[in-house]
């Protein structure tokens, strides 16, 4: 069901009247003209009048009892039980439905509909999948098992929480920061709640409320001040405010967002800080509890039959692998569908790896010529007691070509990782076909890819490798956790024994001095490289560092994974290990740890101290991570699937980050059994993801169809899309439903007239709708604004505007309201997504352009500021218009030069009216700058040009000299000093994504631009004289932003 397959095999668009094929269950064939648009509940009734006047007619039962069944477009045959579906929507492969009657489970089988329309992917085919595979089978099994527990745990939550409505973010402290507090009146705050009454209309009352106050207090005290002149009893007020507590809920206007929980003050919620911040009032609604969008009500959970069907059989005799007395030894036996010249040699490279790290030296095959063809034995140098569970063996199809009798030249063909052990512990044996994966784009590969994607290419055309293991007769099985924790007991006693035997006992003075070490060590960045004597003083001293929990990766770093009696002892102290922060907790889940005991314990600490916001704020990265697990069903999918499905906002975002990435063949099992689980965990919920699949499916068709017509005007483009999107089904798809951007914004209705196809080869579409909320006015948000993007990859774009919303948190909780504008961004699909239009704003360029012709070339640095002035006229107005200028230009200044941003024209910076800068399309980062010629474009740190400075030192003359540029420069060492702080937070988010393959993010050589920005090896004080020699060097430099703008607009004047 791919999204760009268009509405009938090889046409993007049906004909407007289609003929179609109808094979009836009597054996007669009827062709129909059929309207493209057509709901399938027409189409039955035209089908059946038709029928009436057929032979066999009378054999055929009710029409209700039959189902349409179709070949859609992946070559699977789909029972179609939603009648309300068109025909223009069924992907079909051929003009022709068959007539049947649903065998099995109705409600299973409509679900299972609703599932693959809204996954992309056939249920039945993950139905033959589990038939074949029993890791499959178990993964599923265990998934549907955790859906029915939260379903549990939702049934006692009430019709209104997280998992079926939103709350607003929450900042980390209930503690409002100094700087906030400041802005109120003697700690009140002014809110105005709207009632919305059938018979009054609507009535708003300003209150002023204390910002400890909790929701159901503030609903409390409007009934109070509206109920003031009837002069009521205290009993009959009372009963009152407790009837309106329990009949009504508020809600932020303008957004799906509710406060219902009863358990953080009003102030704790990031929305309301942002108005305090801006001194703007909050608007809020009292609405009653009926009108809240609750889809999830009065649905249940349905058990599927695979849960109940009965386990496979038990494995029959084992042998524990340390009985083994042997060494770890394949057969690399042929090779089919390699392509290389015939004047190549071939030979295969093999190493055994646990994670990132090798566990011995590295094996070479013979060199063959033209049939790849080896029939050889390789032993690894490793005792296969010593083999660590997660082991894995890496293989690759190296080609040799010879430039001269000296030189040869050695690159990768093909490579594949395969693990050593399977998800029930069973060590491989016997004959293994690895279809191997190719060689990777654009970058310089290494032979050997221990990070790469375990498992067999499902492309069957690929290069397939076949190999022979050793076959003991009964099947050698790791041993389980408690053999090795007496192991580790064991080795730990005789340890005991010999230090207090030697006299080795450390004093309390040494014991000291080790904390202070470990302290230092647990402070370095994750991408150091300990020293050998370090890595020494952290294994012997392993029993002590617990008391510096976040030291832990640094322990897992000095242990030798080859070595059975070293990992038994690490799992004794990890059972003993006390928590360690989410922060080094995610650490822990990178690609560099692989052990499954480490990642059970990892994720224990992320569900008992992550928040949902801020696991929604990591969801990005830890659905990444997923690609690290070594089997199919492990605690960190279970963690996710489940709070995922008790909070709607990160169910939101769940869906999508895994839906985007569909169509990678690496993740495509793994993902579709997690979607297939969620969707069925959500229950009605569901219908909203499967509203937003068929939006951007239409989308999709849309610029497809648009790419053809690249010689066409701009208004030949924009007529055919207004006649495309004015048809019933495209208006039908694109109108009133939830936004995919945004789980708390609502689409209304579509305004084509406002709607354009904008100037680039890739035709993304400008979109508007209504906002359907009736208090949007109140907060003068009454259009929704989304940029549709088909054939541009934002997953750079998305994490790059992730991590500044983070930077913009940390800042907040050290007190410092940057006024950062990180607007929303989420790739869908295969170079598919959506982007947020900031209202009100423009480009530096288009305000150049606007204000005189010597500003668009870059020679007046004046017109910023005049827009900006003129744009706030009053003189308070300005003064604070100039005061968020400078609080947002000083942390976009800190944010690009840490994350190495590039290519910032002055088309790529933008300004809203309310004086907050803001940098858009993040195509380069971590120091990727464009290049012209072999030279680098960018020459400065990050952009500071006079246009800038000009602003905020409200249009002095002299403004490098003034207190306004020395302030700021003030201002960008705080959070660049703040930032530090939480280097190793930046670091491991970024490490996470490594297998995201972003192209500007492909291996730790790129991650390392942040050790370098952040300056993670010197101290503050230096740190900052680092930055504050980039921030002159930027400022110095501006010549060098203004002539690369000069260019630019000539460009495009």
């Amino acid at each position: 069901m791919s999204p760009s397959s268009g509405e009938l095999w090889g046409c993007t668009f049906m004909p407007q009247v289609l003929v179609i094929d109808f094979l009836l269950p009597n054996g007669i064939l009827i062709p129909l003209p059929i309207v493209r648009d057509s709901p399938l509940s027409m189409v039955k009734e035209t089908l059946w009048d038709a029928a009436r006047a057929m032979p066999k007619y009378e054999i055929l039962q009710d029409k209700s009892v039959y189902v349409f069944e179709a070949v859609i477009q992946n070559a699977e045959r789909e029972e179609l039980f939603d009648e309300s579906r068109r025909i223009c929507d069924l992907k079909l492969f051929v003009a022709m439905l068959r007539i049947v009657v649903p065998k099995g489970d109705k409600v299973e089988k409509m679900i299972d509909a609703e599932i693959s329309i809204a996954i992309g992917r056939e249920v039945i085919r993950l139905e033959q999948l589990q038939a074949a595979d029993n890791e499959v089978y178990e993964f599923r099994r265990s998934l549907a098992v955790s859906c029915i527990e939260v379903s549990h745990v939702r049934s006692t939550l009430g019709s209104i929480s997280n998992s079926s409505v939103c709350s607003p973010e929450l900042a980390s402290s209930p503690e409002l920061p100094p700087e906030l507090d400041s802005k109120l009146d003697r700690g009140m705050i002014r809110i105005r709640v709207w009632l919305m009454w059938e018979t009054e209309g609507k009535q708003s009352y300003t209150i002023a409320v204390s910002k400890d106050v909790f929701p159901e207090s503030l609903i409390a005290q409007v009934v109070v001040k509206k109920t003031k002149s009837l002069r009521l009893t205290k009993e009959k007020l009372n009963e009152i405010i407790e009837e309106h507590q329990t009949t009504f809920v508020l809600k932020i206007c303008g957004v799906e967002e509710y406060l219902f929980l009863n358990k953080h003050p009003i102030s704790q919620y990031k929305c309301i800080r942002r108005l305090i911040a801006r001194g703007k009032t909050p608007e809020i609604a009292l609405v009653h509890r009926k009108e809240v969008h609750v889809d999830c009500e009065n649905s249940r959970f349905h058990v599927p039959s695979y849960v109940k069907r009965a386990p496979p059989p038990k494995i029959g005799e084992t042998q524990c692998l340390w009985d083994m007395n042997e060494k770890m030894r394949v057969r690399v036996m042929s090779a089919t569908y390699v392509n290389v010249k015939e004047s190549e040699q071939l030979y295969v490279k093999l190493g055994l790896y646990n994670g990132p790290e090798s566990l011995g030296a590295e094996r070479d095959t013979a060199r063959v010529q033209s049939r790849p063809h080896w029939d050889e034995m390789v032993e690894f140098d490793i005792d296969l007691e010593n083999i660590p569970r997660c082991a894995q063996l890496c293989v690759a199809i190296c080609a040799v070509s010879r430039r001269s009798k000296k030189r040869e030249d050695q690159c990768l063909v093909a490579w594949g990782n395969v693990q050593i052990f399977d998800h029930r512990s069973i060590m491989i044996s016997g004959t293994l076909s690895l279809n191997l994966w190719p060689s990777p784009r654009g970058v310089q590969a290494e032979l050997l890819i221990p990070l790469g994607v375990k498992g067999s290419n499902p492309n069957r055309d690929s290069p397939c490798l076949t190999l022979e293991f050793e076959r003991h007769g009964v099947a050698i099985m790791f041993p389980d956790d408690s053999v090795l924790l007496a192991l580790g007991e064991h080795l730990l006693k005789t340890e005991a024994k010999q230090r207090a035997k030697d006299g080795k006992e450390n004093t309390k003075q040494e014991n000291q001095v080790l904390v202070k070490q470990f302290q230092e060590i647990a402070r370095r960045d994750p991408l150091t490289q300990l020293s050998e004597q370090d890595q020494e003083t952290l294994w012997q001293s392993r029993n002590q560092c617990y008391v510096v929990p976040d030291i832990l990766p640094r322990l897992l770093d000095s242990l030798k994974w080859n070595s059975k009696g070293e990992v038994a002892q690490l799992y004794i102290v990890l059972k003993e290990w006390p928590p360690v922060s989410p922060e080094t907790a995610l650490e822990l889940l990178d690609c560099k740890y692989v052990d499954l005991n480490v990642r059970k314990c990892a994720v224990h600490w992320l569900d008992r101290s992550l928040t949902d916001d801020k696991l929604n704020q990591y969801l990005l990265q830890l659905v990444q991570t997923l690609k690290h697990e070594s089997y199919l069903d492990n605690p960190l999918s279970h963690f996710l699937l489940k709070r995922a499905l008790l909070n709607r906002r990160i169910g939101h975002y769940f869906f999508w980050h895994l839906r985007s990435e569909m169509h990678l063949p690496s993740v495509n099992l793994r993902f579709s059994l997690l979607l297939e689980a969620f969707c069925r965990g959500v229950c009605n919920l569901r219908n909203i993801f499967i509203q937003q699949v068929k939006a951007l499916d239409k989308l999709v068709c849309l610029t497809d169809d648009f790419k053809k017509h690249l010689t066409e005007s701009a208004k030949e483009i924009e007529k055919l899309m207004a006649e495309k999107v004015s048809q019933s089904d495209y208006m039908e798809a694109l109108q009133f439903l939830p936004s995919p951007l945004d789980a708390t914004s609502m689409l209304g209705g579509l305004e084509i007239a406002a709607c354009r196809v904008m100037d680039s080869s890739k035709k993304p579409l400008w979109l508007q709708w209504t906002n359907p909320d009736p208090m949007s006015n109140a907060i003068f948000r009454p259009k929704q604004l989304l940029i549709f993007k088909n054939g541009d990859d934002l997953r750079q774009d998305m994490l790059t505007l992730q991590v500044i919303r983070i930077m913009d948190d940390i800042w907040r909780d050290e007190g410092m309201d940057l006024r950062m504008l990180p607007y929303s961004c989420l790739a869908t699909g295969r170079q598919v997504g959506l982007i947020e239009v900031v209202q009100r704003a423009k480009t530096v360029y288009a305000i150049q352009r606007q204000q005189s012709k010597l500003a668009a070339i870059q020679v007046d640095s004046t017109s910023l500021n005049k827009w900006i002035r003129e744009k706030n006229q009053k003189p308070e107005e300005y003064e604070k218009a100039v005061e968020v200028f400078t609080h947002s230009c000083a942390g976009y200044c800190v944010a690009t030069f840490v994350l190495g941003i590039g290519d910032r024209n002055p088309d790529n910076i933008m300004v809203n009216e309310d004086g907050q800068i803001f940098h858009i399309d993040f195509g380069h980062f971590l120091g990727h700058f464009k290049k012209k010629f072999g030279i680098s474009r960018e020459r400065v740190p990050f952009v500071l040009t006079d246009d800038f400075i000009c602003v905020i030192a409200k249009g002095s003359s002299d403004a490098g000299k003034s207190e306004e540029f020395e302030r700021f420069q003030e201002l960008c060492g705080r959070a660049y000093l703040a930032l530090r702080r939480h280097a190793n937070l930046l670091i491991t988010l970024f490490t996470m994504m490594l297998s995201s393959e972003i192209p500007e993010l492909q291996s730790m050589n790129d991650i390392a631009y942040l050790r370098k920005t952040l300056a993670v090896e010197i101290g503050d004080e230096e740190a900052l004289m680092y930055f504050q020699n980039q921030l002159n060097y930027a400022y110095g430099g501006g010549w060098t932003t203004k002539l690369d703008w000069f260019f630019h607009s000539v460009k495009h004047m």
